[in-house]
């Protein structure tokens, strides 16, 4: 467009000549040559403001997710930062453990059906011959535009590796003493059997089944504690839904 603009600028300088030297006005390179400098300028406005004469490139890519942790029911895609500021996202698929770094663009995070990353990159570029030429002088491609979006349920989480360093910690925390627990409770349950059924001592499938219904209520009450524990500490960080 700045060709455009000089052209427009060469007539109405031709006309302005022709005039001062025999008084004729040539209306013809006045309109062409204000059409020229006006549309041209405005021409100009829009291509370094609104994309004018180039194409829009987009790419979409979809990228299916697998919790790098759970916890209580609860999926965690965990984030650690590089040394140059940028966020990595940890997870897991298949059973091998995949990390993602979006590149300079917006992350976003929404709730939806699946898990999956959408990478939307969007550029723009002049793709022939009559676009390149109207913008010479003028960029004729922009640099790639990328937006990041988690699609997460509602029970997966995005939390800091520090963050996921408590949880598991929270994990670890609820284990402790267990078989001690489920001890001393088989133990009592075997003794309450035995003095109200002398024969229960040599039932070894009466033995084994309080046995394992120990081992289920006790295992499920810690799981239920540490449910609230854990849903307790993400309202403590605002990640609660």
């Amino acid at each position: 467009m700045y060709i455009l603009i000089a052209i427009g600028v060469i007539l109405l300088l031709i006309a302005g000549v022709t005039y001062y030297k025999t008084r004729i006005l040539r209306w013809i390179f006045i309109i062409i040559g204000l059409v020229l400098v006006i549309g041209s300028s405005i021409g100009l406005n829009l291509a370094q403001h609104g994309h004018f004469l180039m194409q829009k490139n987009e790419t979409i890519e979809t990228h299916k997710l697998g919790s790098k942790t759970e916890v209580a029911g609860k999926s965690f895609i965990v984030t650690t930062q590089t040394k140059a500021g940028k966020f990595e996202y940890h997870y897991m698929l298949n059973g091998k453990s995949y990390r993602t770094m979006p590149a300079n663009g917006t992350t976003r995070v929404v709730t939806g059906k699946k898990a999956q990353l959408e990478e939307k990159i969007v550029s723009y570029s002049a793709n022939n011959i009559v676009s390149k030429f109207m913008l010479v002088g003028l960029p004729t491609s922009t640099p790639a535009d990328s937006t990041y979006t988690f699609e997460l349920p509602k029970d997966w989480y995005i939390i800091s590796d520090q963050q996921n360093t408590e949880i598991q910690k929270m994990v670890d925390d609820s284990k402790a003493g267990l078989e001690d627990k489920i001890k001393d409770s088989v133990t009592k349950a075997v003794q309450d059997a035995v003095a109200s059924n002398p024969d229960y001592l040599t039932d070894t499938n009466a033995q084994k089944q309080t046995q394992d219904d120990i081992v289920k209520q006790v295992t499920g009450e810690i799981n239920d504690q540490l449910a609230k524990d854990v849903e307790a500490k993400l309202k403590s960080w605002n990640l609660e839904k």
